[in-house]
């Protein structure tokens, strides 16, 4: 009788193949993914909207929403109002003048809606607001986005 000799690769040597292209791979792919989260946009720690409306012939009620997306509390230390006057002036007002107590915390993933009244107003241009962060007195200059 003769033996049959089999022709190929023993299953050992195809494991050994497999892992050598497979550990460098995984490496480029390491490499890769690392270099694309230093190009992923971060999320700002801290947003506001705005959406105002007319609650009488001269007067706009301004619902401002402030977001803390960040890991730590910010006082809200001041928001600034600027607005079309029902004459067509530019006007500005802010804090304790749009009837509200500065400052405001918010708390870490979390938000604070706070209702502002102007009065002789016909339009909103913008709303800023100004947060601290209190562990690092770091002060931020935000421009609320109107819906």
């Amino acid at each position: 009788m003769r033996k049959r000799i089999s022709k190929g690769l023993s299953e050992l040597v195809v494991i050994m193949i497999a892992v050598a292209i497979a550990i460098p791979v995984m490496f480029i792919l390491q490499s890769w993914l690392v270099g694309q989260m230093g190009r992923m946009p971060e999320l700002d720690p801290v947003t506001a909207t705005y959406v105002s409306r007319s609650v009488a012939a001269d007067s706009l009620l301004v619902t401002l929403t402030v977001s803390n997306n960040g890991n730590e509390p910010v006082n809200i230390s001041n928001i600034t109002v600027v607005y079309t006057t029902t004459g067509s002036g530019v006007n500005t007002t802010s804090g304790n003048l749009l009837g509200i107590s500065l400052p405001q915390s918010i708390n870490p993933r979390s938000s604070i809606t706070i209702p502002l009244t102007i009065n002789n107003a016909a339009k909103v241009n913008e709303v800023i607001v100004t947060v601290t962060i209190p562990s690092s007195n770091i002060v931020r200059t935000i421009r609320a986005t109107g819906i």
